[in-house]
């Protein structure tokens, strides 16, 4: 019986907003909560702490346009779930996990806006677990699926830090 396009999709929608929920929202209102008992080492950055809310809009964008992206497409962003399509227009044109680097950059954001140690330990250790297990089982993945193309994608688009799309006439001229 072939599923239902919109009953994957709202499997989707459901499980990225669990997902965001859990680990940008709900984790790190414990994290500064339980914190505060701790006398952890802190930098009181004043006025500056104010960075982070446009950082962390732009993360939540990212996020959003994202899993919007992959939905349009009718592919999966649900972790496990092998995607069908593999995206490299718009921010997939810069960075290749665009809707996890904004995962990242929300994380970073409230470690920001917090001024809060313990928040800046928990994003460095959910990008370090990003990269280490998501990433490196992910990537071996897609590369499976796609093939050359995945490797011509990797070889052109950074992983983590956005940046222009490289030439594929330079690219072959190297």
């Amino acid at each position: 019986m072939m599923k239902r396009p919109h009953a994957a999709a709202l499997k989707t929608i459901l499980t990225a907003i669990v997902l965001y929920g859990v680990f940008v929202v709900g984790l790190p209102a414990l994290i500064l909560q339980r914190s505060q008992a701790i006398p952890l080492p802190s930098a009181d950055i004043g006025t500056l702490r104010w960075l982070g809310v446009p950082v962390a809009g732009f993360g939540f964008y990212l996020y959003l346009w994202a899993a919007s992206r992959l939905l349009r497409r009718r592919t999966s962003a649900i972790p496990g779930i092998a995607p069908s399509v593999l995206v490299t227009d718009g921010w997939y044109g810069r960075t290749r996990h665009p809707l996890l680097l904004g995962v990242v950059l929300t994380l970073f954001s409230e470690a920001v806006f917090f001024s809060s140690m313990a928040l800046l330990v928990y994003a460095l250790a959910y990008w370090l677990w990003l990269t280490l297990f998501v990433v490196r089982r992910e990537e071996p993945d897609l590369r499976r699926t796609f093939g050359d193309a995945f490797d011509d994608y990797c070889r052109d688009i950074p992983r983590w830090i956005p940046g222009a799309r490289r030439d594929a006439q330079s690219r072959r001229s190297r």
